[in-house]
């Protein structure tokens, strides 16, 4: 099955382009704090759970929101799901890895971090990246809770496992 290209070639499509080429230039140019291995299952359980919130909350009976320009899914939906939205997880794991903040504080980490995602969500929607039909935006705010605080509670058991080795490239 091929997915289609966007009906309209519009904003949404672009800020997708640009959000994942800044998201990517930043994971490569900011210090890595995770072994490849966390950072695989990090990025899969992501891209699972963005999968799983449109087959669930995206669809009837729900029908919560869509992304991009319609119910159906195109060629930017992989791009988003598969390229775009795990990046943020990635951050928040990665800068979790290098600091490891313990009580309040990390409280108060996974309070900003849910912060920047809802700000980048309410960025999203004014591009019409996201079209809400019953979602409200304080709803994701929950959700990104839930989920950095796994993905942390993830990393960290993997780490234990398989940590990050520093290793110079000169």
């Amino acid at each position: 099955m091929i997915l289609p290209l966007p009906k309209q070639f519009d904003t949404n499509e672009i800020f997708i382009i640009i959000s994942t080429v800044v998201s990517w230039a930043l994971m490569f140019k900011l210090p890595r704090h995770l072994s490849t291995v966390t950072i695989t299952i990090i990025w899969t359980f992501n891209v699972f759970l963005a999968l799983l919130a449109d087959i669930t909350i995206g669809v009837k009976p729900n029908d919560f929101y869509f992304t991009i320009d319609h119910k159906t899914h195109e060629l930017f939906d992989v791009l988003l799901h598969f390229a775009t939205y795990p990046t943020l997880s990635y951050f928040v794991v990665n800068f979790y890895q290098h600091n490891k903040p313990k009580g309040l504080k990390f409280l108060f980490y996974i309070i900003f971090w849910a912060g920047v995602a809802i700000a980048l969500e309410w960025i999203s929607l004014k591009f019409h990246v996201f079209t809400y039909t019953g979602w409200k935006l304080y709803l994701s705010f929950f959700i990104y809770l839930v989920v950095f605080a796994t993905n942390i509670w993830l990393s960290s058991f993997i780490e234990k496992k398989h940590p990050y080795k520093w290793t110079s490239t000169s």
